[in-house]
Parts: C-alpha cells; structure tokens; sequence
C-alpha cells in the first residue's frame, strides 16, 4: 500500500507540475540573474524560435530572477553556486569574477568586432582578453534631480553630502556607489586644484579621480565612512530600486538621489512601474555627473562555473547582439547598448524624437542626449570602477558599520 500510495502521489505531482508550469527539464531552461527593469521580456519567446531554429533544439526562458546591488551577484556564484546560466555584473565584478576562475569562456560573440570602439576598451579593463564577458549597456552614475522641487540645477555631490536641500536628499544603498560618491567629496578640494576649480578636466585630475576608485587604505575607508556618516543627517533615507519611482510619480518627498543613469532614463520617458503599470515619464527630472566627478559603468552578461544549459547561454548572447534586440532593450531599459550598429542608430533615432517635441525644453533634451550618450567632456570626469580584491571584505565592514551604526 505504501508504494501503491508513492507511486499515486508521483503521479500527482507530475501532472501538477506539467499543469503549471511544464516540467521542463533543467538543461531546456535558460536561467538568468540580472537588475530589475532592465531587460524586455518579450525578447524572451523570440529567442527560444530563434533558438529552435539555430539549433533544432527547445528551450524556455525562466523569468529572470532580478537584484538590487552587483554584490548579490559575487554572493550568489562564488558561494551559493546559485542555479542561474547568465548573471550580469558590473565591470569591476566581472573582474573579481574572472579572478576567482568563475566564468566561462564566451564562443559566439566576437566583442573588438561586434562593439563600440570606446566600450571595447572599456571592457578590457574589467575582462583584458575579452573571453568572459559580453557587454550588454552601459552608464554613469550621478545625481538625480526634481527641478520644480529644487528650482535650480544641480551640479555638485554637495547635494547630498551637505544639507543644501534640508533633509530632502537621499543616498544610494549600495556599497560601491555610496562609498565612492563619498570618497570622491572627501578629495573634492584636490580635485578642485588639478583641474582649476572643475573647469579643465586634464590628465593629473583624471589619474587623482581613477586612483581614488582603487584605495582602499584605512585612511581612505575613514574618510569616506566619515562623509557618509555625516551625510546621514541630511539624507532622509537610503535609496534602493523603489526611489526611482517615488520620484517619478512626483510625490516623494526626496528632491535629489544618487542614481544610475540607467535608473534616471527608465524614467523620464514613458516606462513600466513596479507593478507593470504603464505610466508617463516625468519630464521635471533632470541628471548630471557632478563637476567633482563621477563614474562610467559596463554592465555585461557572463555565463557562470556553474550554469546548466552553457549552450542555450552562448545563443543568447548571441541573439542580444543583434541590432534590433539590441536596441529593443536599450528602449526598455532606459540606457543605450555598445553594440556599435545599435549605438548608431539609437543616437540618430533619439536626436530625431527629441526635435520633434516642440513643448520640451532644450535644456533638457541636450541633458537627455548627454546622459545617454555621454560627451567627452563628461566622460573626463568619470572614472571606472575596479574590484577591491583580497580588501573586500574589509570595505564590506566599513560599509556595514555605516549602515547599522545607529
């Protein structure tokens, strides 16, 4: 009776897993790990006929599971050895990943040939053969801003790190970008002298601004805690992906926040809320790299030690490469691929929807093409993350003790 039972029980389950969602085998699934808001999921039943097509073989695209900070990825691979094919980390993780031997080697994508020039070398900071990681979008990150709650525009990390806008500003709760917003105000005054009070971004202001990204002595975690600490009694609160909406709607109270530029994009034209609500973009908000200086990021997809389906992940990123998916997920995305035929096109298309918007201001729109296509007097003061290597865990502390500390 007892086997009789197992066996109806078995047959229970399996029909209730083919009932609900399909009992697909593991190895025709493709899996992923990437931010939230940042890819289209309509792409999703394209590939798996493109896929079908290429390859005479099936596959489902899981609805990816999503992140707030890059950190979660590291956590998720090296320890947990989470079931995902594709995660997509930032540049500097993407080294500290390659370094920890986590990565697969990518077969499909040829990226000198496939990318953006600028981005190409971009991504050999964090990947110097460009053998692991395929890169997916790129962006700064800066400030964020309601100009009909500021009433003037922003141009300076005094924004938050000060209490110019009287408790009404928030940070971001993430390490790397809270700590090196903060250890980029704490060097502000030699900052200011290398590059004549933020007019002429040269050579020995770019060198100060890039080695601030790489210390990690006790003296530069001090400074930067003690800049966080005190900016906690001007910021109401720390941001996570739920700000961006707040702000948006224009009911939040926050006039000012560090945000991604991907973030910043997503909504400023029409976009999906937390809740999949198609909602208008909000054109009262405003973005800039701070004159003291900022960062430019490559977020890129790598297939992890640990994936399940390495085939299904070498097609698909393949399959995002393509100009016009490349381009679909730039317009959901908010931010702009490398992908260098995409690149083209996107600037041209964004540049023509603009000048036809009569009742926009040229302000803003030259602001909006900016912050997706970034001018080289921008990139000039915008350094690059890297990874803190065997100092990691000593950042994490300070960052924990700013966070908890009551």
């Amino acid at each position: 009776m007892k086997k009789l039972f197992s066996v109806f029980i078995a047959i229970i389950l399996c029909i209730s897993c083919f009932s609900f969602v399909g009992c697909a085998k593991r190895e025709e699934q493709l899996k992923m790990y990437v931010p939230g808001e940042y890819i289209d999921d309509e792409i999703f039943d394209e590939f798996e006929d493109w896929y079908q097509l290429q390859t005479g073989k099936t596959v489902e695209v899981v609805t990816p599971t999503t992140f707030d900070t890059v950190e979660q990825i590291i956590t998720a691979v090296e320890r947990d050895h989470a079931d995902y094919d594709l995660v997509m980390p930032s540049d500097y993780a993407v080294e500290q990943l390659i370094k920890k031997n986590l990565l697969l080697k990518v077969e499909r994508v040829d990226v000198e040939q496939t990318f953006m020039s600028d981005y190409v070398e971009l991504a050999r900071i964090s990947d110097p053969t460009l053998e692991y990681s395929v890169p997916y979008m790129y962006g700064t990150f800066g400030l964020m801003y309601d100009y009909s709650k500021t009433n003037a525009h922003i141009d300076s990390w005094s924004a938050i790190f000060t209490n110019e806008y009287n408790q009404a500003s928030a940070n971001k709760d993430s390490l790397r970008e809270a700590m090196t917003s903060a250890a980029i105000w704490a060097n502000r005054e030699q900052l200011s002298s290398l590059s004549n009070g933020f007019t002429e971004y040269n050579d020995a202001y770019k060198a100060k601004l890039q080695s601030i990204y790489s210390d990690v002595s006790d003296n530069a975690i001090e400074r930067a805690k003690s800049a966080l600490n005190a900016a906690r009694e001007y910021n109401k609160r720390w941001g996570g992906e739920d700000l961006k909406f707040e702000m948006a709607a224009g009911n939040s109270s926050i006039k000012v926040a560090l945000m991604w530029s991907c973030d910043a994009g997503y909504v400023m034209n029409s976009y999906e809320d937390a809740d999949g609500n198609e909602k208008a973009g909000n054109r009262n908000l405003w973005y800039v790299v701070p004159k003291e200086g900022g960062n430019v990021y490559l977020d890129s997809f790598v297939i992890s030690k640990y994936a399940k389906n390495v085939e299904a992940a070498q097609y698909f990123l393949e399959f995002i490469c393509q100009k016009e998916i490349a381009m679909i997920n730039s317009a959901y995305a908010g931010a702009i691929s490398p992908v260098a035929e995409a690149y083209r096109q996107l600037e041209l298309d964004y540049s023509a929807q603009l000048s036809n918007e009569v009742d926009t201001d040229e302000e803003w729109k030259d602001m909006y093409l900016d912050m997706l296509f970034p001018s080289a007097e921008t990139l000039a003061r915008c350094g690059t993350m890297r990874a803190y290597g065997d100092n990691d865990a000593k950042v994490t502390l300070a960052w924990s003790d700013v966070r908890h500390s009551s």
